[in-house]
């Protein structure tokens, strides 16, 4: 039996996937670090808004490196836990944007933006298709 070829645009999304985990480390341990001189945000945010959304992008960067492993191997579950974490993500930037205020907002857009794509490639009948091979 000839082996399951992974479509370009699920190669995309795994790309796309560790880039979004890489933002969030990288992202999460700024805000962390800059929530210690507030001078450099509005009044409109509190230390504690910054410190626990910094906190929440790096759980959740360490999380979606660990799914995006399994998505690359074509994991049925890493598909299904990723899926959730997207719209999870967007859930997340969408309350940033809204309440951490200019800090953040234009990386909880694009956290936003990217988790939308994702969800969108992962559930397309070509990637429907080719997990339910996989799983075979």
């Amino acid at each position: 039996m000839e082996p399951v070829r992974r479509p370009a645009e699920l190669l995309f999304v795994v790309v796309l996937t560790w880039i979004v985990a890489i933002a969030d480390l990288v992202a999460g341990a700024a805000i962390l670090w800059l929530s210690m001189d507030m001078g450099a945000f509005g009044a409109d945010v509190t230390q504690s808004d910054l410190r626990a959304y910094g906190i929440l992008l790096l759980a959740m960067g360490l999380l979606t490196v660990a799914l995006a492993l399994g998505l690359a191997a074509g994991s049925q579950i890493s598909r299904a836990l990723i899926s959730v974490l997207m719209l999870a993500r967007i859930a997340a930037a969408v309350l940033a944007y809204v309440h951490v205020g200019d800090a953040a907002q234009w990386q909880a857009l694009a956290q936003g933006v990217a988790a939308l794509v994702i969800l969108l490639i992962l559930w397309t009948p070509r990637s429907h298709h080719y997990f339910r091979l996989v799983r075979a």
